[in-house]
């Protein structure tokens, strides 16, 4: 199995003047497209590594592995949650879920501005449901550590 870099959806200019269209283009085309190369370039390394019984580099492989799929996965997720005809205050069920966790819409924003301005390089700021507690969390998601978490 190899990975592919999904379609958006939507033209590049359709998220304008939120998002120009060479932004998106670059983050589509070039960076989410680097994570899925990657990541398939690893998965042919790794099928190679154990071929050949090569065991000592496969932890670092892997962990290769790891950071180029938080990068397509997120990636993915994100180009999902935008829309040309998005924006606005949810309505429903998820309304209710921000209010009553996060306390209001506008203080959402905020926490999740927060988060998301104080990450750096392959690390997001996210809107995240936490099943343990059966709560909506803002958080700081740190590359790779994501699919570890995300798997628990």
């Amino acid at each position: 199995m190899t990975y592919t870099l999904p379609d958006l959806g939507y033209d590049y200019g359709a998220l304008e003047p939120h998002l120009s269209a060479r932004v998106l283009e670059l983050h589509h085309g070039k960076h989410h497209k680097a994570y899925v190369d990657g990541a398939n370039q690893v998965l042919e390394k790794l099928a190679d590594a154990r071929e050949t019984s090569d065991f000592g580099s496969i932890n670092q492989l892997e962990k290769n592995l790891a950071f180029h799929l938080s990068g397509h996965i997120l990636h993915s997720i994100f180009w999902k949650n935008l829309s040309p005809n998005g924006g606005g205050k949810p309505a429903g069920d998820l309304a209710s879920a921000v209010d009553e966790h996060l306390g209001s819409f506008d203080g959402f924003k905020t926490q999740l501005t927060e988060a998301a301005v104080n990450v750096q390089g392959s690390d997001w700021g996210a809107l995240s449901w936490e099943p343990v507690g059966q709560r909506l969390i803002v958080e700081q998601v740190y590359g790779s550590a994501w699919l570890v978490t995300a798997r628990a």
